[in-house]
């Protein structure tokens, strides 16, 4: 079954596995980054940029693997005890299929597991991501005016979300 096909399998979370990865993960996370982020944006980061993210101290990466193939990632980072998510993607043909929520409760598993105490992450505008963020009990904290700018020139505000995780 390809990846186009998942919208008739009703067993798609059985068959899905989120794991820890390493720099050897890069090849497969590049896959989803690209397929995942307009270029409208300026939003993708390049293997160079994850590679440099993921070399920082008490950076993770994991990946959800539908069978074998990449569909979604997070890259985040802690500093003390505070955590901020860099990164979500979801491969588009996978998308409004839960794994996005899915490697959001691992991230909030294993930030609880890590004694982190918030989880800050910052998101367009205009992405209905800002939904599911929501839903996960983040709140929205801040904006930052005019922060993305799309090839239309259009300019589209930063919102920044935090979640409490220890209190």
């Amino acid at each position: 079954m390809g990846a186009q096909d998942i919208s008739r399998d009703s067993r798609l979370p059985e068959k899905l596995r989120i794991e820890r990865g390493d720099l050897n993960c890069l090849p497969d996370i590049m896959n989803v980054m690209n397929l995942s982020f307009s270029e409208a944006f300026g939003e993708r980061w390049n293997i160079h940029q994850c590679r440099s993210m993921l070399t920082l101290p008490k950076a993770a990466l994991q990946i959800a693997y539908h069978l074998d193939t990449p569909c979604g990632f997070t890259i985040s980072r802690a500093v003390a005890d505070e955590m901020e998510l860099l990164m979500i993607a979801v491969t588009p043909s996978y998308q409004n299929h839960g794994i996005g929520r899915l490697l959001l409760r691992s991230l909030l598993e294993n930030a609880e597991l890590g004694q982190i105490n918030k989880i800050f992450l910052e998101v367009r505008s205009n992405n209905p991501a800002q939904n599911l963020y929501k839903k996960m009990g983040f709140e929205k904290s801040g904006i930052r005016k005019s922060y993305y700018t799309g090839l239309d020139k259009v300019k589209y505000d930063a919102i920044t979300y935090t979640k409490i995780i220890i209190t």
